[in-house]
């Protein structure tokens, strides 16, 4: 395992030298939403792996939070706004997914959204977005659930904590020795995907049965968007459908490679889409494997401590 780079520190890239990141305090502002304190005991808001971004806070993609406890009345709620770089991140993805002439006042959206299922478990869609009247002839669904999982957690996730340790210690610490590589740390694609792919399916099935039928964004980052496509093995049998009646949206949030290198945050676009039918992309998803007849043949150990061969054929 070669390791990863810390690639984001409270919203400061590493990767730039003449602005000093400094060790953050117990109170500092999310750069990613309105007026809240970061969470996080260490603020890493996104790692590198192999050269591409992993994001590791739920808050630095877009943060679908809504309200918060109020701080004079804890058992109060008060509203979220919307912060502008929230605004900016969702009008982007409704621009891929309907029209580049969209702008702020064409687009609508919910967070936190309830949706109904036919169990006891309770699911909610991060955001349903819709577009605002005269915007509606565009390709694609009138309404969508918008779902974003830019990336997940890591393997031996001590080891971060203890690089951004001592390089807080250090007198001499420096942006190039936070962004060094920390060995035997990696990326856990499985994991992320596991806890999205029932969400992922329960909310796009719940979307389509709504009324005319409605449709689902699905936003994931770079690594997980290349994890997901493997699974994919037959590609030719999604239709492309940008310009038709798509039901899946199915986009990568990658970095944005030509944007000015400047301190800050590092620069996010929508990179790799996919437009397709809803069904048939999960088909392909759970469609996997071929028959594997020596896995129910050989040597079996009864349970009276005996072995018995039994043939690929049957009985």
């Amino acid at each position: 395992m070669a390791g990863v780079l810390v690639a984001e520190y409270l919203g400061q890239r590493t990767d730039v030298d003449h602005i000093k990141i400094e060790p953050a305090g117990e109170r500092e502002l999310c750069p990613f939403m309105d007026g809240r304190f970061c969470h996080k005991k260490v603020p890493v808001c996104s790692i590198r792996n192999k050269g591409k971004l992993w994001i590791v806070c739920e808050n630095r993609l877009c943060s679908s939070k809504k309200t918060v406890p109020d701080p004079v009345n804890p058992k109060k709620k008060v509203k979220l706004n919307l912060s502008s770089y929230q605004k900016d991140v969702l009008l982007n993805i409704a621009k891929a997914s309907f029209s580049e002439d969209l702008d702020y006042s064409d687009v609508s959206v919910k967070r936190e959204v309830p949706l109904k299922a036919n169990d006891q478990s309770d699911y909610s869609a991060d955001f349903v977005m819709t577009l605002n009247d005269g915007r509606s002839h565009l390709p694609g669904p009138d309404r969508v659930v918008l779902e974003m999982q830019g990336g997940g957690e890591t393997s031996n996730t001590g080891e971060i904590t203890r690089h951004i340790s001592a390089w807080k210690e250090n007198p001499l610490r420096t942006n190039e020795i936070l962004r060094k590589e920390i060995p035997k740390v990696g990326t856990i694609e499985t994991n992320a995907w596991r806890r999205q792919q029932e969400q992922f399916i329960v909310k796009g099935n719940v979307a389509l049965m709504t009324w005319k039928g409605y449709g689902i964004i699905f936003c994931v980052g770079e690594l997980l968007y290349d994890y997901i496509w493997r699974k994919i093995e037959n590609k030719s049998i999604l239709p492309p459908l940008k310009e038709h009646n798509w039901t899946l949206a199915f986009l990568e949030i990658s970095e944005d490679y030509d944007s000015p290198v400047m301190p800050g945050p590092l620069p996010l676009k929508v990179g790799r889409r996919l437009f397709t039918n809803y069904h048939t992309f999960v088909h392909a998803l759970i469609n996997q494997g071929e028959p594997s007849p020596d896995t129910f043949a050989g040597d079996f150990d009864r349970l009276d401590g005996t072995v018995v061969n039994i043939p690929k054929e049957g009985r």
